[in-house]
C-alpha cells in the first residue's frame, strides 16, 4: 500500500515542478526582450540619432532621482540623497552635457532629492512642477503629449517613470525601473513636434556616465 500511495506525490511533484520551470522561463523571456532598452552610451547608431534630435530641439529625458537616503541604514546623507547619490548627480551632469550640448529646461518634483539631483548634475535648480510629483502618472502623460520646441530634463521618480503608456496602452518604458539598479535612470525621449505620445529611443545609467566622463 505504501508503494501505491507514492505515485499520486510524485505525479503532483512533476506538475508543480513543470509549472515553476514554465513560470521562470516566462520570466527570463520578459526580462531578456521585453525588458530592456537601447543603451545610449553602448549603441553608436542610436547615440548619434539622439545627439542629431538634441540638436533639433526634440528631445525629452526623464530622469530618475540618484540613490536616496533610507532609514536605519546610517549614511550621512544630504537633501535626501546618499553620497554615492550626490556623486552619481554629478556623473550624469558631467557626461550629459558633454554629449549633448546648448540649453535644456530643467524640472523636477518637489521632493528634496529630485531637487538635489538636478542641482547637482547641472549646477542650477530646476524649476518645481506639479507633474513630475511622485504618482504622478496621468498629469505627466498629458504633459508629455503636448506639443513642445526645445529640449528638457525632467527628474521625477519610479512611480511615475514605470506606469507611462504609448497610444496602444502598452507601456512606453519597457521594463519596471523601481530597483536600487535603477536609480540616476535616463530615459531619452523623441516628442512628436506636432504633440503626441513620445517614443523612446534609448536609457542611460550613472555607470555608463562615468565610463564616458573617464574616456
Amino acid at each position: 500500500m505504501a508503494e501505491r500511495g507514492r505515485f499520486p506525490v510524485l505525479y503532483w511533484a512533476s506538475i508543480i515542478l513543470l509549472l515553476l520551470m514554465f513560470a521562470f522561463s516566462g520570466w527570463w523571456w520578459y526580462r531578456s526582450t521585453i525588458g530592456s532598452c537601447d543603451n545610449l552610451l553602448d549603441e553608436p547608431v542610436t547615440r548619434a540619432y539622439v545627439q542629431r534630435m538634441w540638436k533639433a530641439g526634440r528631445i525629452t529625458v526623464l530622469m530618475r532621482h540618484t540613490d536616496r537616503c533610507r532609514e536605519g541604514d546610517g549614511q550621512i546623507c544630504t537633501d535626501g540623497l546618499t553620497h554615492k547619490g550626490q556623486e552619481d548627480a554629478r556623473i550624469i551632469g558631467a557626461g550629459m552635457q558633454a554629449l549633448l550640448p546648448g540649453e535644456f529646461e530643467l524640472y523636477s518634483s518637489k521632493v528634496d532629492r529630485a531637487i538635489a539631483t538636478g542641482r547637482l548634475a547641472f549646477g542650477r535648480d530646476p524649476e518645481v512642477v506639479p507633474w513630475l510629483r511622485e504618482d504622478c502618472k496621468d498629469d505627466l502623460q498629458r504633459q508629455l503629449q503636448q506639443p513642445h520646441k526645445g529640449n528638457q530634463v525632467m527628474v521625477t521618480h519610479s512611480t511615475c517613470l514605470g506606469v507611462l503608456k504609448d497610444d496602444q496602452g502598452e507601456k512606453l518604458l519597457p521594463f519596471k525601473p523601481a530597483g536600487h539598479e535603477d536609480y540616476g535612470l535616463a530615459v531619452f525621449l523623441l516628442r512628436p513636434e506636432q504633440g503626441g505620445t513620445p517614443k523612446v529611443l534609448a536609457c542611460a545609467w550613472p555607470e555608463d556616465w562615468e565610463e564616458t566622463v573617464h574616456e
